[in-house]
């Protein structure tokens, strides 16, 4: 964050102003746009949801009610006196078997059939010592090895069964018999598969798809609908079982239950096509706000120019002033803020040059020593008192970051000053570290970590003040800011080892080559911190102690000092 607020304040007027044009100009028209073209989105999800819901409850009601013809059909032959008669009757001739047949049941079937187009099969299973006539009535052992057999003979309800493979669709129940104990006897109605189903495509849009899914979790039948285009976008029958819980399967999916037989219809749409149709609307609003863009620009820049241009002449101006011109005047009409500076820098050169024939060297000298000797009255206690006003106000509106780094800063300074002595023991130089690293920590939002390993034998030997700080400072800015992946981290380590004490502060920042290790510790380097620190370090301890450093790149840097027990 403080490099992004550097790098803004280091930018020019210009680019300052047209940087914010866009923040609160453009940004806001930006999320404006998002935001509407969202709420469009959730509006077309709502209706597209109310349109296949209404679609979806249309059909179910539809087959709930082919459902129940067929229920009622296969109550109408279990219960039909003469069908149950003729199963528990004990034929003494064939041909009176078969005249019943002819003359009784084959009418009652082929009228069901007729009446009802998709009934393709009426099968009456009996275990009475009956032949077998075509597929009308056929002997109870055909079907004592079928799956469903123990599903339909446990009660006397009514039984649908469907196989999406073998595409086969049918009902079976037990045939009640007037007399308890005499036969065994089941109705088996036979449905076509394609017919039962063909309401569920009948869909006026494409691009959908529609899983019908048993109580068992298996796929009953399905139909999928996309033009050539999307045909990407389908979903196997597995892959939505699996996935259609999930908050984010990129699917739109709508869901129902038959009441008569418990199974569950599943529609689903991909949310990007239903998306598309607001394609044509955001190109218009695009369109509209590029304009509008464009145009603002055009303004920007010429009011920009005009707003610029008296500005540009005044650093023009105060340029050949530092060069010691001080004869040099400018002219503006403008009577706004910017031909006030203007004006207002001209009676400042002019007072200048006043000034200059009065004043000498020895009472400009003058007023400096008494300008620094003001500065040196300064009483560090004042600062102290100022940060614990800002502490306690922070406590008061419950502004808990502010005490927090309030706190912080101020055993931060009172560590840093020391009351103007230069030496301190480790254990408060470590205390001032943590202090500092604190404040790095919630300045850069906690995105690195940090370990201190300190014996505890070490915290009571002396120490110069401030060397740790600055080893920190170069590892965060050069090391840790720096990094553009994976977390950063700093390690701290202070131990005794004989008569000396070794200090390493480590991290895993993007490290320095060997050049940069040799001049960083010299004049060359841009910053002195470290710089400073080692000779501080050679002129109060000898020159056998300084800092070493050790660095690779991409891996990171180690600083190491050792100095005496003192």
């Amino acid at each position: 964050m403080k490099q992004i607020i550097k790098f803004f304040r280091d930018q020019k007027l210009r680019n300052k102003l047209i940087a914010i044009y866009f923040c609160v100009g453009l940004l806001p028209l930006v999320i404006i746009g998002v935001f509407n073209f969202t709420q469009l989105s959730k509006l077309l999800l709502q209706q597209e949801g109310t349109r296949m819901k209404d679609y979806m409850e249309q059909q179910l009601s539809t087959m709930d009610s082919d459902i129940q013809i067929y229920n009622n059909l296969c109550n109408y032959i279990s219960f039909n006196q003469t069908v149950v008669r003729i199963l528990e009757k004990n034929y003494e001739s064939s041909y009176d078997m078969y005249s019943d047949f002819q003359s009784l049941l084959d009418p009652l079937v082929a009228s069901m059939e007729y009446f009802h187009g998709s009934v393709d099969q009426i099968t009456l299973y009996t275990d009475n010592q009956i032949i077998k006539y075509g597929t009308t009535i056929a002997p109870l052992d055909e079907i004592v090895e079928e799956p469903w057999y123990d599903t339909v003979i446990a009660d006397n309800e009514i039984h649908w069964f469907c196989n999406q493979k073998e595409q086969k669709l049918f009902l079976a129940r037990v045939i009640p018999t007037i007399k308890q104990g005499i036969s065994q006897n089941i109705i088996y109605v036979e449905i076509n598969y394609e017919k039962f189903f063909e309401e569920l495509t009948k869909m006026s849009d494409s691009n959908y798809g529609l899983f019908l899914v048993g109580n068992y979790n298996q796929i009953l039948y399905e139909h999928q609908e996309f033009e050539e285009k999307y045909q990407m976008m389908k979903v196997s029958a597995d892959e939505f079982l699996n996935k259609k819980d999930n908050e984010d399967f990129p699917y739109f999916i709508v869901n129902n239950r038959l009441e008569q037989t418990g199974w569950t219809l599943y529609v689903y749409r991909p949310e990007i096509i239903i998306q598309y149709s607001t394609f044509p609307v955001v190109m218009i609003s695009i369109i509209i706000a590029v304009i509008a863009a464009v145009f603002s620009i055009l303004m920007l820049i010429i009011l920009i120019r005009l707003l610029v241009k008296g500005i540009v002449q005044l650093k023009n101006t105060m340029r050949e002033v530092e060069e010691g011109n001080l004869q040099i005047q400018l002219k503006s009409e403008s009577n706004d803020e910017i031909g006030e500076l203007i004006r207002g820098f001209n009676k400042m050169i002019a007072k200048i040059n006043e000034l200059i024939e009065q004043v000498y060297e020895g009472q400009i000298r003058q007023k400096d020593y008494e300008m620094k000797a003001l500065q040196a009255q300064i009483n560090p206690h004042f600062l102290y008192n100022s940060l614990s006003l800002i502490n306690w106000k922070a406590i008061e509106t419950g502004q808990e970051d502010i005490s927090k780094i309030t706190l912080a800063l101020s055993s931060f300074y009172r560590t840093a000053l020391n009351k103007g002595n230069n030496v301190l023991t480790f254990g408060e130089e470590i205390e001032n570290l943590r202090s500092y690293l604190e404040i790095q920590l919630m300045m850069h939002d906690y995105e690195f970590d940090v370990e201190i390993h300190v014996d505890d034998d070490v915290k009571q030997y002396k120490t110069l003040n401030l060397i740790l700080q600055p080893m920190i400072e170069n590892a965060i800015e050069h090391g840790i800011d720096l990094k553009t992946d994976g977390r950063g981290k700093i390690t701290v380590d202070l131990h005794r080892k004989g008569e000396e004490i070794i200090l390493k502060v480590a991290d895993n920042g993007v490290g320095m080559d060997e050049e940069a290790i040799q001049t960083i510790l010299t004049k060359q380097s841009r910053g002195y911190g470290l710089r400073n620190v080692n000779e501080r370090i050679k002129l109060y301890y000898g020159e056998e102690y300084h800092l070493v450093i050790t660095s690779k790149i991409g891996e990171g840097t180690e600083i190491m000092l050792r100095v005496p027990t003192v």
